[in-house]
């Protein structure tokens, strides 16, 4: 019999499974994969953000959700900077980008999972891959793992399965189905992180397709156009919507404003350093000192050419005609669409193709000191499975390291 099983080899899997092993357990890990940190491989494009580097009050307040308080000790226990001294002492250098991010140096995402597997070795801990689990028997005094392979016993299970995002890589909701088993309430789970789908006219004409952005203001208005929800970051005009940064964090607001209406309006700033006032008193100066002048040459330092362009038809503006005899109605029209041009959202790309699982077992009954289910001792849930996520840029992997953690440390 094992001290613990942890099924699901990502990095809270790995995590758990190394650090229980750390505290003289005997651990078996069982992964469905071929091998283990499959999703790991290709998170933030190969590179793998490794986490965030923050102080756990300004992690836990850049949570989009509701139940970030539930994480205060899980981080207690290992935040950000531990994360980070962790792998550098282990042998991973890392580095920290804009926006606190922290990537390894060699911006290889292998390099973490030779580094985990490494020191699970030397912990002895036991990895069963190509093993997929079948059922599970929680019995009060043990509990049974049957595979398809043989059936295993232990004294503590840890469920590390993740969510429903990126099937491909093993994330099938498992967890959440041996969570309901247990008697477990699954909250909804919704796409997190994913493109925004849009039938618009100005999507649909395809003209601005591929154009990016850097640094741009996108919001999501309520029914009376008032701003609810808005992320400063880059974007790209895809075939489909919008994608990028900018769009990914919006979009799970947008997921549940479409709950509840047909379509969602999302506004886009490409100067959200500036104020309509003052972009529009910078043009007047403009048609004042260079009256002669085209507006399109004018005008050409506000965005991106092939942006202008758009925004001059679509407001029927002639960019040939001299900036003399650009209207002051004119004028605010199209400060107003470069402020705030309205592009009507229709859906969310799907959980499948979502870079996260909003949603999960419910935080209500699991111990947030321990990871441990307050209906079932010695069974344990961590990561991606629980009711609990970030945005991208090293949050979510930084949940599934320190609930990984902490569970490790908290079996006795």
């Amino acid at each position: 019999m094992y001290d613990v099983i942890v099924i699901g080899a990502g990095p809270s899997g790995m995590f758990a499974a190394l650090t229980a092993a750390k505290q003289g357990k005997n651990v078996l890990l069982i992964e469905k994969n071929e091998d283990v940190g499959k999703k790991m491989r290709i998170t933030g494009g190969g590179r793998c953000n490794i986490t965030n580097f923050k102080d756990t009050n300004e992690f836990i307040s850049s949570l989009p959700t509701r139940n970030g308080r539930f994480l205060y000790s899980s981080l207690n226990n290992f935040n950000p900077y531990d994360i980070y001294y962790f792998f550098e002492s282990i042998g991973v250098p890392l580095k920290i980008e804009p926006d606190d991010k922290v990537f390894p140096v060699s911006d290889q995402s292998m390099d973490f999972i030779h580094a985990l597997k490494k020191e699970m070795n030397t912990h002895h801990v036991t990895i069963k891959c190509n093993t997929e689990v079948l059922n599970l028997k929680l019995m009060e005094d043990h509990k049974r793992v049957i595979t398809k392979q043989e059936i295993y016993d232990t004294k503590n299970l840890v469920i590390a399965t993740g969510g429903k995002s990126y099937p491909h890589t093993g994330s099938s909701g498992q967890g959440h189905e041996f969570g309901i088993k247990a008697n477990h309430t699954l909250t909804e789970l919704f796409p997190t992180e994913t493109p925004l789908i849009s039938n618009d006219p100005i999507i649909a004409s395809k003209r601005l397709q591929g154009l990016s952005f850097k640094e741009v203001q996108l919001s999501l208005l309520n029914q009376d156009n008032q701003i609810v929800k808005s992320h400063l970051h880059d974007l790209i005009f895809t075939h489909f919507g919008l994608s990028g940064p900018a769009a990914l964090k919006l979009s799970q607001f947008v997921y549940h404003h479409l709950q509840e209406h047909r379509v969602a309006h999302v506004a886009l700033d490409v100067l959200p350093n500036e104020t309509n006032l003052s972009i529009i008193d910078e043009i007047k100066s403009r048609r004042q000192e260079s009256p002669n002048k085209k507006i399109k040459n004018v005008l050409s330092n506000l965005s991106q050419s092939r942006y202008l362009e758009f925004l001059y038809e679509h407001l029927t503006i002639n960019q040939e005609q001299k900036i003399a005899n650009m209207s002051n109605n004119q004028i605010d029209d199209f400060v107003q669409a470069i402020k705030g041009l309205v592009i009507n959202i229709h859906d969310v790309r799907p959980i499948k193709n979502a870079f996260v699982t909003g949603g999960g077992i419910s935080l209500d009954e699991i111990n947030p000191k321990t990871m441990e289910s307050k209906l079932i001792p010695g069974l344990y849930f961590i990561g991606e499975v629980l009711d609990l996520h970030g945005y991208t840029g090293g949050y979510n992997m930084t949940i599934a390291l320190s609930t990984g953690y902490t569970a490790g440390i908290s079996i006795q």
